[in-house]
């Protein structure tokens, strides 16, 4: 008998975590994936506010990816919840240098502090929450989609789950 209830509850387990990979993979679906077409191009005035993108440089007074290309930083801002405000979205396009997704993605925090940098094609905030942040997903190309949550004590996005979508 006690071997019958290990077995029922190894079996309600792998229910719950496939049914959790679903929601995931329901949500990232319904998503509104925003792309660097939303995005509004940054001032050179603002170079300072993107002094912590890693992958960015203000030289001669232009924007210069880690490709030495000149680019055009373009930003949107999320709404993750009100424990984390203000955090930005900020886009370099350079397929040269950024592979098949065309373009790096560095999130900030209002104290522009990075919480978040990858090559990605486009973020949705998704509406699970962790430590009370919305959790997001990032896409580069193709159905595959990772999803990621908030870690409060280390301030920064840690994966969650990879979602692949069929096409």
């Amino acid at each position: 008998m006690r071997w019958l209830c290990v077995l029922a509850g190894a079996l309600a387990m792998s229910v719950a975590v496939a049914a959790h990979a679903e929601d995931y993979g329901q949500q990232v679906k319904k998503a509104k994936f925003l792309t660097i077409k939303d995005a509004r191009p940054v001032a050179i005035s603002s170079a300072e506010s993107l002094r912590s993108v890693g992958n960015l440089e203000f030289r001669d007074g232009k924007y210069i990816d880690d490709c030495n290309h000149p680019v055009t930083p373009r930003s949107i801002t999320l709404d993750v919840g009100k424990a984390l405000p203000d955090v930005r979205a900020v886009f370099l396009e350079d397929s040269a240098c950024y592979g098949a997704g065309g373009s790096s993605l560095t999130l900030l925090d209002g104290n522009d502090r990075v919480i978040w940098q990858d090559n990605a094609a486009g973020v949705a905030v998704l509406a699970t929450v962790h430590d009370k942040v919305r959790d997001l997903a990032f896409g580069e190309t193709g159905s595959a989609f990772a999803v990621w949550q908030w870690n409060d004590s280390g301030h920064v996005y840690e994966l969650l789950e990879n979602v692949e979508l069929p096409n």
